[in-house]
């Protein structure tokens, strides 16, 4: 009877291990469709800058008037860019918190589950 309620045991952890690993797994999936919303969206900005920046340069023949046109685009790339850095550092460490979890979280049922089965 006791080699059955090990037995038991031991596949309560490995249920319990199984869950979290679906749940990290499910978590880290919602935020690579987040993150991969995000960097279509962004695409779709830089297509919309490049395709007025292309307007406005062509629609005029000042050279000032093109020259400011190529400033503003560069201020927006330039600010575009560090926010598109900050985006990325901060999903690489939600990325890497959410797989630590897998590792980091122990429920009192598999701590005592492995208790028992040694």
């Amino acid at each position: 009877m006791t080699h059955h309620s090990e037995a038991r045991t031991i596949s309560d952890a490995i249920q319990s291990y199984a869950k979290r690993a679906m749940t990290v797994q499910s978590e880290f999936s919602e935020k690579l469709v987040e993150a991969n919303q995000h960097w279509f969206e962004q695409m779709q900005i830089e297509s919309n800058e490049a395709w007025e920046l292309f307007r406005r340069f062509n629609s005029t023949a000042s050279v000032a008037e093109k020259i400011t046109a190529l400033q503003d685009r560069a201020k927006g790339v330039t600010a575009r860019s560090a926010n598109d850095a900050m985006y990325a550092i901060e999903t690489a460490r939600s990325l890497g918190t959410i797989e630590l979890n897998l590792f980091a979280r122990k429920t009192s049922s598999v701590d005592e589950a492995t208790q028992k089965a040694a």
